[in-house]
C-alpha cells in the first residue's frame, strides 16, 4: 500500500515550516555545501517560474525516529520543539532558499562546488535590468561581499556601494531577503524616489509594481512539489530513498540509518563501532576489511536466531515464527536492546574468526577470499564457542569454509547464503547433516585456467592452501610462515617467466602463462634472480645457496615436478601442477575433482604447445 502523498506547497509556506522548526534535518545529513553560483542559479530559476525539483519529507512520529537539527540559519529558539517532518531530500535547495530569502544575515556560501572555504555574501536583484527585455535574467541576480561594497583594482575603486538602504534604493537593487515581503520594501523604495525626485522611469510606485508582477510574484506564488512519506513508511523504504533519491545529500547506508535510529534512543552507534573497529583492526590485519555493515549483519544473524528460538519455545504457529536473516530489512528492524545484547559477543566472534583465518594461512585483509564469509564465521564462533575445539568439529568448519571459497558462492546472493550458514553449519559441526553449501559445492578444472589475478576468492584460496600444505622458501627451504612472508616480501610470481614464454620461438599465450598454474609464492630476491630466464638456467643458480636435494623438495612443496621444470617442459609441468592443485582443492572440499588432465591438455593444444613439446605430452 502506498504510504506517501504528493502535493504542491507554496515556497513561502515551506520556509515558514523551516523557520518554525517543523521541518528539520535528520542529524546524519551532511552540512550545507552549495557554492555562490549554484545559489544564484537557483534564485534565477525561481524568478522565472522554472521548476527546481521536488522536496521529500518523512512524517515524524512513526517507527523511524531520528535525532534532528535545524536547517542552517534557523534560530535555535524557533517555535517547533519537535520536528513534524524530517527533510529527506532537498536540503541544499531549501537551505539556500531560506538563507537567501528569510535569513537576516549574509549567506555563508562555499567557495567551490561541494565545499571549500566559506564566503559570506548578500544577494540582490537589479530591478531595472530585470525589467529590460534585452537583458538575460541570469545577469540580473548577483551577490556582493559581506560589507555590501563591490570594489575593483585590488580594493581601491568602489564599483557599487549597497551598504545602506538608501544606497539600495538609489541603485535600484533589491536584497533577496526582502523578496517574500516585497511590497513593504517597495513602498519605501517609492517614497525614497518621491523624496529625491527624478526616478528614471517616471512614477516609482508604478515601476515597482511592474517589477512585482514580472519578478516578485514568481517568488511569492512559487510552489514546490512535496512528496511526504507517511509515518507508517517502513525503515527499508526510507533507506532506499537515501540510496536512490538523495543525490544532493549523502547516500545513506544501512549502518548510517541504524546509527540514526539508535541515536533517538541516546545510543551513539558510530562511536561504539569506531571503538570496536580500532580494537579489531589494530590487532588483526585480516579483519581490516570488516566494516560496520558486516558487524551489524553478524549481530542481526544472532538476534534473529534468538527471536526464532523464542517463538518456537512458545509453540507459536509456523507462520508466526520469524526467520533467521541479515538482509537490509532484518538489520533495520534490529532493536537497540538486541544490539547491546550481542555486540560484545560478536566482537569476540570476529577475533576468533581472525584466528581461524590465521590457521588457514590467511594473514591480511588482501588475502581474505570473502569478507562476506567472515560474517557467518564470526556468528558461528559465538553460537558454538568451545564446541569448535574438538578436531572433528574444527575439520567440519574447515570443510564448510573451503567449499565456500572454491565454489565462490559468496559472490552471488551472499546474504541469503549467510542466513543459511548459521543454523546449517552449526548443526553440521554438532554432528548433523552436511549444509546445503557443502553438499552442492563444486569446482571444475577449467576454473584454474581463468584464475589470473588475486581479485578472485579461489585465487586467494589457492595461495593460502599452498602455504598451509607446506610450501617452502626457494632460497632457504624454510616453510612459508607469516613472519617470513612479511620479512622477505613474498608475492605471487611466474614460474616460467613471461619474457621466456613470449619468446618468438615459443609464443606461449597469456591464457596459459598468466594462469595460476604458472604462478607461485616467490620472494623478491629469488624473483630477481629468475628474471626472464628459463628454469634450466635459473635453477642451477639457486643451487649455489641450497643443496640440490633440498631444492627438489622445495619445488615439490610448490606442486612442481623438478624434472620437467629443469627440462623447460612448460606443458608437462603445467599439466602435472594443475593436477596437484585439483587434488588439494578436492581434499579440503571433501570432493573428487576429475577430468583435469584432459582439460589441461586441451588448453595446451589450443595454445599451440604440442608443436613445441610433443615429446612431453
Amino acid at each position: 500500500m502506498s504510504t506517501f502523498t504528493a502535493n504542491t506547497v507554496l515556497l513561502d509556506t515551506l520556509l515558514d515550516n523551516v523557520e518554525s522548526g517543523n521541518i528539520r534535518l535528520p542529524d546524519f545529513q551532511r552540512g550545507w555545501v552549495w557554492d555562490d553560483e549554484r545559489i544564484k542559479n537557483l534564485l534565477v530559476s525561481i524568478s522565472r517560474g522554472f521548476p527546481v525539483g521536488a522536496v521529500m519529507t518523512l512524517e515524524a512520529g512513526g517507527d523511524v525516529r531520528f535525532q534532528t537539527r535545524l536547517i542552517e540559519g534557523v534560530a535555535s529558539n524557533g517555535a517547533g520543539q519537535e520536528a513534524q517532518h524530517y527533510l529527506l531530500d532537498g536540503q541544499q535547495r531549501l537551505t539556500s532558499l531560506y538563507q537567501a530569502l528569510r535569513y537576516k544575515g549574509p549567506v555563508e556560501t562555499h567557495a567551490s562546488p561541494g565545499g571549500g572555504w566559506v564566503e559570506k555574501k548578500w544577494y540582490y536583484i537589479d530591478i531595472q535590468r530585470s525589467l529590460n527585455p534585452s537583458v538575460d535574467r541570469d545577469d540580473t541576480i548577483f551577490s556582493v561581499p559581506e560589507d555590501r561594497v563591490v570594489k575593483s583594482n585590488f580594493g581601491h575603486v568602489v564599483e557599487l556601494d549597497l551598504s545602506s538602504q538608501d544606497r539600495e534604493f538609489k541603485n535600484h537593487m533589491m536584497p533577496t531577503e526582502k523578496v517574500m515581503d516585497g511590497m513593504g520594501w517597495g513602498f519605501k523604495y517609492a517614497q525614497y524616489w518621491h523624496t529625491h525626485g527624478g526616478h528614471p522611469h517616471g512614477d516609482p510606485f508604478a515601476f515597482f509594481t511592474r517589477f512585482k508582477d514580472d519578478v516578485l510574484d514568481n517568488f511569492t506564488l512559487y510552489q514546490l512539489p512535496v512528496i511526504n512519506l507517511g509515518k507508517s513508511t517502513p525503515k527499508e523504504a526510507v533507506c532506499t530513498v537515501f540510496e536512490k533519491v538523495n543525490t544532493g545529500g549523502v547516500t545513506l547506508s544501512v549502518f548510517e540509518l541504524v546509527t540514526a535510529s539508535f541515536a533517538a534512543g541516546d545510543f551513539r552507534l558510530r562511536d561504539d563501532w569506531e571503538s570496536r573497529k580500532d580494537r579489531l583492526h589494530s590487532k588483526f590485519r585480516v579483519l581490516q576489511g570488516i566494516g560496520g555493515d558486516q558487524f551489524l549483519q553478524a549481530v542481526t544473524l544472532l538476534a534473529t536466531q534468538a527471536r526464532q528460538r523464542k517463538a518456537v519455545s512458545e509453540e507459536k504457529p509456523p507462520n508466526h515464527v520469524p526467520g533467521i536473516g541479515c538482509k537490509r530489512t532484518d538489520i533495520l528492524n534490529l532493536e537497540l536492546s538486541e544490539y547491546k545484547e550481542w555486540a560484545d559477543l560478536v566482537e569476540e566472534g570476529f577475533k576468533d574468526a581472525a584466528r581461524f583465518l590465521h590457521s588457514q594461512f590467511v594473514f591480511t585483509e588482501w588475502d581474505v577470499p570473502y569478507n562476506t564469509q567472515l560474517v557467518p564465521l564470526a556468528a558461528l564462533y559465538v553460537e558454538l564457542g568451545k564446541e569448535l575445539a574438538p578436531y572433528n568439529a574444527h575439520q567440519r568448519l574447515n570443510r564448510w569454509f573451503w567449499c565456500g571459497v572454491f565454489d565462490e558462492v559468496y559472490g552471488r546472493s551472499n546474504v541469503y547464503q549467510v542466513a543459511l550458514d548459521l543454523p546449517q553449519v552449526a548443526c553440521y559441526v554438532r554432528g548433523g547433516p552436511e549444509p546445503t553449501l557443502v553438499t552442492q559445492a563444486s569446482f571444475v578444472p577449467e576454473r584454474l585456467l581463468t584464475l589470473t589475478t588475486r581479485n578472485s576468492a579461489a585465487y586467494k584460496g589457492l595461495y593460502a592452501l599452498q602455504m598451509k600444505s607446506g610450501a617452502s622458501d626457494w632460497m632457504t627451504g624454510a616453510k612459508l610462515q607469516h613472519a617470513i612472508l612479511e620479512d622477505k616480501n613474498i608475492d605471487i610470481h611466474h614460474i616460467f617467466p613471461v619474457a621466456w614464454c613470449v619468446d618468438k620461438d615459443r609464443k606461449i599465450p597469456s591464457s596459459l602463462y598468466d594462469s595460476i598454474i604458472n604462478k607461485t609464492p616467490i620472494d623478491a630476491t629469488t624473483n630477481r634472480l629468475i628474471g626472464g630466464r628459463a628454469p634450466s638456467r635459473y635453477l642451477p643458480r639457486l643451487r649455489q645457496d641450497i643443496t640440490p636435494e633440498k631444492l627438489r623438495q622445495v619445488l615439490k612443496t610448490h606442486w612442481l615436478d623438478p624434472d620437467s621444470l629443469e627440462a623447460d617442459k612448460f606443458g608437462e609441468c603445467f599439466e602435472k601442477r594443475g593436477e596437484e592443485m585439483l587434488k588439494l582443492i578436492g581434499e579440503v572440499m571433501g570432493k573428487t575433482i576429475s577430468g583435469g588432465s584432459e582439460v589441461f591438455r586441451t588448453a595446451l593444444r589450443d595454445g599451440g604447445l604440442p608443436d613445441l613439446e610433443a615429446d612431453s605430452l
